[in-house]
């Protein structure tokens, strides 16, 4: 390898091509390089059939999982105030969101990690199973991916729709932590501006609120034992029988209005379960409200440094 090919790498993948070390973590953006970054695998002399985890098609793949957990965050919350669609219309797509985070959970076990306690790329196919079966990431893994109603429907023959299936559909929501390391990646990434990532990250955030406390909101009107003592049911006494989007509606409509303090009052709690649920979203607002202030002070403060730095 000519003294000029290996000056255009960084420090320590020069090192690594010359047998010299095998130290990914001097230079930060050598361990997470940013998007769209080609590095030359022939220079690491990857273990056979293991896997960088900076690989430009496996940093694709992790992309691709990202917009199925975006699915999974929407569809979780929705076919528990919904139960219909888990088995009629979404059941198809979830089955094939699944499948996508099962192959992932096996090729997870020939991604070479870093390790932090020596900064060596460790790329031993024992080593990375143990990591990855002895921590919380496979079980929870394998939880989250598993199709329960699928699996009981298979050995009884019959198709059940308890609502415990809609509650373990929620495992689902783990997969959130793939959109948070992206996020995280994204904001020292410096191809990307920091105020617009941070700025879509509080939007998504707030989002999954709103939507999370919907669906909640609805499947307690549900579940109550006279229809017409509910926050929907004093509005709409048929709801249950009525189209799903318009208790869809209703219930991001409830929520955007309290989560903004609104309160126009033609939905409000007739019962003390939805009284009780009101206390506790509203709390919870306060907290994000706070959360979504001091974000936004921090990125106006941020870019004004920034202008003042550049004048």
């Amino acid at each position: 390898m000519s003294s000029e090919t290996r000056s255009s790498l960084p420090l320590p993948l020069r090192r690594h091509a010359s047998g010299e070390s095998k130290n990914l973590a001097t230079v930060s953006s050598s361990i997470l390089p940013a998007f769209g970054t080609v590095i030359d695998e022939g220079y690491l002399q990857l273990k056979k059939y293991t896997i960088a985890p900076y690989d430009r098609r496996y940093r694709w793949w992790q992309t691709f999982l990202v917009g199925l957990v975006i699915y999974s965050a929407w569809s979780s919350p929705f076919e528990l105030a919904f139960k219909k669609v888990a088995t009629g219309s979404l059941m198809p797509v979830d089955l094939t969101v699944d499948a996508f985070f099962a192959a992932d959970i096996i090729l997870t076990f020939f991604v070479a990690y870093l390790d932090k306690s020596t900064y060596l790329l460790v790329d031993d196919h024992k080593k990375i199973a143990i990591r990855y079966a002895t921590k919380l990431w496979l079980p929870m893994d394998v939880a989250s991916t598993l199709p329960f109603q699928s699996i009981y429907r298979i050995i009884t023959g019959k198709m059940h729709h308890d609502e415990v299936f809609g509650f373990l559909n929620l495992l689902r929501l783990w997969r959130l932590r793939r959109v948070s390391e992206l996020f995280k990646r994204l904001e020292k990434d410096t191809r990307f501006s920091y105020f617009w990532t941070r700025y879509i990250k509080l939007i998504s955030v707030t989002l999954f609120a709103v939507h999370s406390a919907g669906c909640f909101y609805f499947w307690l009107a549900t579940h109550h034992k006279i229809p017409k003592e509910t926050w929907i049911g004093a509005q709409i006494e048929d709801f249950k029988q009525r189209s799903i989007w318009l208790g869809y509606t209703y219930s991001m409509y409830w929520s955007i209005v309290t989560l903004t303090t609104v309160g126009y009052g033609d939905l409000h709690a007739e019962n003390t379960g939805e009284k009780i649920f009101n206390i506790l979203y509203m709390l919870f607002n306060i907290g994000l409200t706070a959360y979504l202030i001091g974000n936004m002070t921090n990125l106006v403060v941020h870019g004004a440094i920034r202008t003042f730095v550049m004048a």
